[in-house]
Parts: C-alpha cells; structure tokens; sequence
C-alpha cells in the first residue's frame, strides 16, 4: 500500500485573505505531494514499504543510508500502510 497526503479537513479557501486557496492548492497539493510521491519512490520494492509511517520514520531516523526516505517521509503529514 502506498502513502498518500490526506485531504485538507477544510476547503481550500477556508484561510483567505490571509492565505489565498491557490497558494495553499500549490503548497498543499503540488509541494506536500511531491514529499509523498518521493516517499513512495524510495520505498517501493522494499521491506520499508509495507511499514506504518511511524515505524518507517523511527526505522530510518539516524541512518544515513536512508535519509531520503526519513526526509521525505518526516512530518509530511502522510498517512498510510494501516
């Protein structure tokens, strides 16, 4: 099972005027999803794919080896894998 970037609990112009829905359409959805479509590349064909994103980021947490995975998965908000 893949990671995916939740949906936002609120519209996107829930924030205006102080941040406008298509900064937040760019942050969100292109910037937050690139983190995940990433994650989901570093992964994918390994024991690592299958883990909780809990349990991925404490697995990959000071590993060198596997920073790409650790940053792209850390506090991106992802959801996945149970």
């Amino acid at each position: 099972m893949a990671f995916e970037l939740p949906p936002l609990p609120y519209p996107k112009n829930a924030l205006e005027p102080h941040i406008s829905a298509q900064t937040l359409d760019f942050h969100y959805g292109k910037h937050h999803q690139a983190y995940v479509t990433n994650l989901n590349n570093a992964v994918k064909g390994t024991p690592l794919e299958n883990q909780r994103i809990e349990e991925l980021i404490r697995s990959t947490y000071n590993d060198s080896s596997k920073t790409a995975i650790f940053n792209n998965g850390g506090g991106r908000g992802c959801r996945g894998n149970g």
